[in-house]
C-alpha cells in the first residue's frame, strides 16, 4: 500500500542524502571514511532507500487525522476533550550512515541507515460539552493548542549483494556499475518509535495476538527481516495490549485513516480490537500513549510515545532484499 504522500516523502528523504545534508557517519569502527568512496556507498544506500520508500517513510504520524476521545470514569479532568488532532509545521531530517563488514577489497556490505525527524508544531485538542443529538453550540467548543516537538527514529538495514549476470555470464564489474544502487538492497527494517520532547509517557510492551500470531514487541527499533515482517490474513482480527509504566495514560490506535482509544485496565494495560484491512499489501500499524494531563488538563503539556510497526497482509510476500 502506498501513497502520493509517501512516496513524495521519500523524495525528500533521498534528497536530503544525496546532497549531502545531515550526512553522518556515526559507527567508530566503520571502514568508511570521509573520502570519496563513503560518498558513493552513501549514494548508493540512498539510491536503494528510494526505490523502497514503504519501508523508510510510515506516512501516519504527521497525518491530520482527528480521534475521538470518551470520557475516563473515575479520574479528574480540567477539560472535557472531545477531539484531538496534530499540525505539523516543520520537519527536519537527519541521516546516520555506519558500514560495516568488509570485504576482500575492502568494501562494506552491510550498512544501517538511522533516520531521524524532528517534528514542530502543535497538538489540537477540541474541548466543551459533549453536544447533543441534533444541536451543536460551536460557542461551547474551545480549541486548545499545546506545543509539539516530537523525535522519529527508524533504522534501516541494507546488505551488498552480488550483481546479477546476464544468462550465460557475462563482466561481474559491468554489471555492478549498471546496477543504479550499487549493489546496495534492503534487507531489514526496524519499527517507527516517536517521542516528545521531556516525555514522561513510556510504552514498555506490544503483544500482538490473532487466532494464529502471538508476538510481543519490547523494542520498535529491532529489525525485522523483510520475509519475517508481521503479517496478517485478511480481515484478520487482531488484539493489541499495551503496556505502559502508568496506570491513567491513554492509549490510542494509529492506522491509516483510523484512531481509536484502548480500553484501560487499571494495571498499566490497555487493549483494542483492530481488524486488517482487506486489501493484500505492506502497510503500517501504530500504537500511541500519551499522559492523562496530555488530553484531560489544558495546563499540561503534550506528552507522548509512539510505536509503529510494518506489517503485510496476505498473500503479499516480500523478497529477501529489496528493491
Amino acid at each position: 500500500m502506498t501513497s502520493p504522500l509517501r512516496w513524495t516523502l521519500a523524495l525528500v528523504l533521498v534528497a536530503g542524502l544525496l546532497s549531502g545534508c545531515g550526512k553522518k557517519n556515526s559507527d567508530p569502527v566503520s571502514p568508511v571514511g570521509g573520502g570519496p568512496s563513503s560518498t558513493n556507498e552513501q549514494i548508493g544506500a540512498s539510491s536503494a532507500l528510494a526505490s523502497t520508500p514503504q519501508l523508510v517513510e510510515d506516512g501516519l504520524f504527521e497525518s491530520a487525522d482527528q480521534g475521538a476521545i470518551g470520557g475516563m470514569p473515575g479520574t479528574v479532568a480540567a477539560i472535557r476533550p472531545l477531539t484531538y488532532w496534530r499540525t505539523i509545521t516543520s520537519v527536519e531530517r537527519r541521516f546516520e550512515f555506519a558500514f560495516a563488514d568488509t570485504d576482500s577489497v575492502g568494501r562494506p556490505t552491510t550498512a544501517v541507515v538511522t533516520i531521524h525527524k524532528f517534528l514542530k508544531g502543535s497538538f489540537n485538542i477540541l474541548a466543551g460539552p459533549r453536544p447533543e443529538p441534533g444541536v451543536r453550540d460551536s460557542a461551547k467548543l474551545r480549541p486548545i493548542r499545546k506545543p509539539l516537538d516530537d523525535h522519529w527514529v527508524r533504522r534501516v538495514l541494507l546488505k551488498r549483494v552480488r550483481p546479477m549476470l546476464p544468462p550465460g555470464g557475462g563482466d561481474a564489474r559491468q554489471a555492478e556499475r549498471n546496477d543504479p544502487h550499487g549493489m546496495w538492497r534492503v534487507a531489514a527494517s526496524s519499527g517507527v518509535e516517536v517521542t516528545s520532547r521531556g516525555a514522561t509517557t513510556h510504552i514498555v510492551s506490544l503483544r500482538i495476538q490473532t487466532a494464529t500470531r502471538d508476538t510481543v514487541v519490547t523494542d520498535p527499533l529491532a529489525f525485522f527481516r523483510l520475509k519475517r515482517l508481521l503479517k496478517f490474513d485478511v480481515a484478520d482480527s487482531v488484539k493489541l495490549t499495551v503496556t505502559t509504566e502508568r496506570n491513567d495514560d491513554v492509549v490510542v490506535l494509529i492506522h491509516r485513516g483510523l484512531r481509536f482509544m484502548f480500553r484501560n485496565h487499571g494495571d498499566n494495560t490497555y487493549t483494542g480490537i483492530w481488524r486488517a484491512p482487506r486489501l493484500a499489501g505492506l502497510d503500517h500499524i501504530g500504537v500511541n500513549a500519551f499522559s492523562h494531563g496530555t488530553l484531560f488538563d489544558d495546563a499540561l503539556p503534550y506528552d507522548s510515545q509512539a510505536w509503529i510497526l510494518p506489517y503485510i497482509v496476505h498473500p503479499t510476500e516480500l523478497a529477501e532484499y529489496m528493491p
